[in-house]
This record gives C-alpha cells, structure tokens and sequence, in this order.
C-alpha cells in the first residue's frame, strides 16, 4: 500500500520539478536574447566608430537620396565604380529608404543594419536547429555572436555587406536543407534567389559560393547519390541569373562604356587584394586563423572532427558536408589567396561557429555535466576531461563577450563625429577639402575631392605587399591646390599626403583626435 501511494506521488513531485527547469531554461534564454538585442543597438553611432569603408558605403544613399543617382560623388561630379560594387543593393536601397523617411544620417543606416544583424542571428539559430536540435543552436548560435575572430557585433553594426550576405545565404542554406525531402521547383528557385542576393550583396561571396556549390554537386554525383540532380541546379541556375541581371542593370544604368572600365577596374582590383599569392601573407592568414581571438583554439580540432560526420552516405552528413566545403572554400582562399585581412574570412568563420558547437555537443553528451569526478580512489577521466571542455567552451563564450559589452558600453571617443563638427562650424561649405577619409564626405556636406577609387588597390600593395607609396601615383595636392587637406588615419596609414608634399604649401589648422586640417597659405 504504502509503495502504491509512493509510485503516486513521484509524478506528482517530479512534474513541479520539470516546470521548474522548464522555467529556468526560458528565462535563461530570455535574457541571452535580451543581452543581444541591447548589445545590438546600444551607443549604435559611437561604436565603433565610423571609418573608410563604411563611409564610403554610405556615400551611395546619400548621393541616391540628394541627387537621385546610384553613385558615388565626389567635387569633379559622380563616380560609379567603387562603393556601388562594394556593397549591393540590398543594402543600400533600404538605407536610402530610411533617410527618405527619416533624413541623412548614421543612426538611421544603422538601424538598418541592425534589422539585417538581428534577422541573421534569428535564421542562424534555425539553421542550427536544423541539422542539431535546440541545445546546440543555442550554443552555436552564442559562438557566433561572441566570437572576436567573426566580430558579428562589430561588423553587424556597420554599414558593411559581411552580415546582410550571411543574412541571404543562411536563409537559402535553411530553405534548401529543409527542401531536400520535397524539393519543389518552387522552393528550390526560391533558395537560389536568396543565395544571388547574397552574391549581390556581397560580390566576394562569388569567390565562396561558385566553388561550393559545384564541389557539393560532384559529390552528390559520386558519393552521397542522395538527392536528386536539380537539388543543386537548379539554384545555382537561378543565383547566376540573380546576380547576370544585376551586372546586365548595371551596364544598362551606367552605360557600357562606364561598365566595361567598371570591370577593368574590378578586375585590378581584384588581382591586389583577392588573388596576392604572397608566402608571407599566407603564413600571416594561417596564424591568424589558428589564433586565440577564433573559437580559443578549438576551430582546427572541430574542422577535423567535423570529418568524421560527413562520412556517412546520409542526407544529414551531406549537409554537414556542404558546411565543410564552404568553409574550406573561403579558408583556402583567405590563406593562399587573399592580403590575410580576418574580415575576408567572416563566411567561413561565421559557419564555423556549427562545427565548433557540434565538436563539444558530441564530446559531452549534449553538453551534460557529470561530477561524478572519481570512483572509489581513482578518477574517472571521462567526466573530467568532459568538466574540462565544458570550461574551455565558457571560457571562449564569456571573455570575448566581456570584451565586446565593454567596448559597446564604454566606447573610445567619437572623433569623426567631432571633427564633423568642426569643419561644420568653421569650415565654409563651397571650399575645396582634399582628403581620404570618405567617412567625412558622409558625415558632413562640405565640397570633397577625393583619391580615384582604383589608387585603393596601389594603397593594398603598399601596405601589405611593400609596394610603392600611392602618392607617387597621385600628385592631386600639389597641382590643384586645395583650399584645405584633411589627414586622417587611413591616409597616414599609407602616406598618401606625405609630411614635406604638405609643408610646402599647407598649415595645420587644429588636430581632433587622429585628423588632421591643414588651410592652404595664402
């Protein structure tokens, strides 16, 4: 009787006992999300702040939004290579959106940008979800948020294509994933649709994605016999005509003449930042990727494990397979190929985040803890060295976190911001300042000269390559004589306006922070 009534009760407790870890994990998550979202939008316009690439990016709304054409602009009249490639569409439209609703300004492209970084974390999660439950999306998914090596915070809060790109192509990854057990046309024009917006935003993820795919089709062809053919063709097809109709509206909105120089241009441009092949560069994208700022060294062991699921001829080692591949993709690129710039490893390192995730999952048995630590006198190895993983995975997850929560709550002062206010109350608006801090030309609506866009790869050679200095390619300064020249860190970065080129004919106005304004003598 007396067990009859105990077997009655144990549901009874255990059920309290159930909502109550139920209620922990919810609130847990609760305020994971919450640290996120105000991680996200907090101190928006100070960090970090503004600089050559996103100022430059932000020159197209602009000009879109004052002159109503898709350009860049500068004093001698509109510029339609640069920016406009370096950032797609997808970007730029929305932001222009925004500052015809709500006028010109940083906070409000982003705002956009963060709608972009909010919504890519969200399909990264289901993505995660998807090839291992909730547990590791959750896990996964806090790798990519905290990780100094991806920067998502960081690089979500700017204007930049990086994670509007992840935002397309891990929407596509997760519909086309998803599609394998009925793969519509439908659905699957729908996935190559997502994966050319993707392309369009950011035109380096061609380099990634081409390869990708046609390794991921040849080894459904040879290997896995898993899927059906059009599985793989039929968004590639849709992709290349996503990003041919954009080339095609191009060379129409600019004109062919305009086009062919654009594709020269990207061409040189290309061949100085994305096809180096320098030995010592290589050795320099290798450190940096086996460093402690990507994953606290366990990105090789989780690549290397990450073998291992993509063994079996089964649709979910496939997919996992696809995952390897991209990642193999960018990080053979990024070492053998590219001027080692972390930024250009973003993809791969953002994918990697699952990989990461899945290797400490396995290892711990879903990331249980057992402190059951000895048995009898001896010590029980296994719940150790699965109390040491567990630790290790803390670790990488919480410092780089306290480094970033610092940085976005207590950020280093706004000298861009300043130095637009200075040149907004002293500067007349019709003088001429020649500069290479196009953040400027963004942030205030003075006349601007700056560099052609292609002196850009001369300054890569120089600074990654010891080539020659751009200024012996550019003698702007001393032939047009400039009202005033505006020094900031990336034109002293490659000594575009050398110290004598400025002392012959200039003087220093004030110095904010790392500018410099030099007034021409009279």
């Amino acid at each position: 009787m007396q067990n009859e009534l105990s077997a009655s009760v144990r549901p009874i407790v255990a059920r309290p006992n159930l909502l109550i870890g139920v209620a922990w994990r919810r609130a847990a998550m609760a305020v994971a999300i919450a640290v996120f979202v105000f991680l996200a939008v907090f101190n928006l316009t100070s960090f970090p702040t503004t600089w050559f690439d996103e100022g430059s990016h932000l020159h197209v709304p602009k000009t879109l939004i004052r002159f109503g054409t898709y350009a860049d602009y500068s004093s001698e009249g509109f510029r339609y290579y640069g920016p406009t490639i370096g950032v797609g569409p997808t970007v730029m439209l929305p932001i222009a959106a925004a500052f015809r609703l709500f006028g010109i300004g940083l906070l409000q492209a982003r705002v956009v940008m963060v709608v972009y970084l909010l919504a890519a974390v969200y399909v990264f999660y289901r993505l995660a979800n998807m090839l291992g439950g909730q547990r590791l999306a959750w896990v996964a998914t806090a790798l990519l948020v905290t990780s100094r090596g991806v920067a998502l915070l960081e690089n979500g809060r700017q204007v930049l294509g990086e994670v509007p790109g992840l935002f397309f192509l891990v929407a596509g990854l997760a519909l086309w994933f998803a599609a394998w057990e009925k793969a519509s046309w439908k659905r699957l024009a729908l996935v190559g649709l997502l994966v050319g917006l993707a392309v369009v935003t950011k035109y380096q993820y061609l380099l990634i994605l081409v390869p990708t795919l046609g390794l991921a089709w040849l080894a459904n062809l040879i290997y896995y016999r898993t899927t059906p053919q059009r599985v793989f063709i039929v968004p590639g097809l849709v992709a290349g005509v996503c990003f041919a109709l954009w080339q095609i509206y191009m060379i129409l909105y600019l004109g062919p003449a305009t086009a062919s120089e654009n594709l020269a241009a990207l061409r040189t441009a290309t061949a100085g930042a994305a096809m180096v092949f320098s030995p010592a560069l290589m050795k320099r994208g290798l450190e940096q990727l086996l460093s402690l700022k990507v994953y606290l060294f366990l990105l090789l062991p989780a690549l290397v494990y990450g073998f291992t699921r993509i063994v079996p001829r089964r649709r979910d080692a496939q997919q996992w397979g696809i995952l390897l591949v991209l990642i193999g993709v960018n990080f053979v690129w990024y070492v053998v190929a590219s001027i080692s710039w972390l930024r250009y490893a973003f993809l791969g390192l953002a994918v990697s985040s699952l990989f990461v995730a899945r290797f400490v999952y396995d290892l711990t048995n879903g990331f249980q803890l057992d402190l059951a630590l000895r048995q009898g006198k001896t010590i029980a190895w296994k719940p150790v060295l699965r109390l040491a993983l567990l630790a290790w995975l803390a670790v990488t997850l919480v410092v780089p976190l306290g480094q970033t929560a610092r940085q976005i709550i207590l950020p280093e002062a706004n000298m861009p911001a300043m130095m637009a206010a200075y040149l907004d109350a002293h500067i007349p608006r019709d003088k001429l300042i020649e500069t290479w801090e196009p953040e400027m030309g963004f942030l205030t609506d003075h006349n601007y000269h700056f560099p052609p866009a292609l002196l850009l790869n001369k300054a890569v050679g120089y600074i990654w390559l010891g080539g020659a200095t751009p200024a012996q390619s550019y003698d702007f300064v001393q032939t047009q004589h400039p009202a005033y020249v505006l020094v900031g860190g990336f034109a002293r970065w490659v000594n575009l306006y050398p110290a004598d080129v400025l002392a012959a004919s200039y003087h220093l106005v004030t110095r904010i922070g790392g500018y410099e304004l030099y007034a021409f003598n009279q």
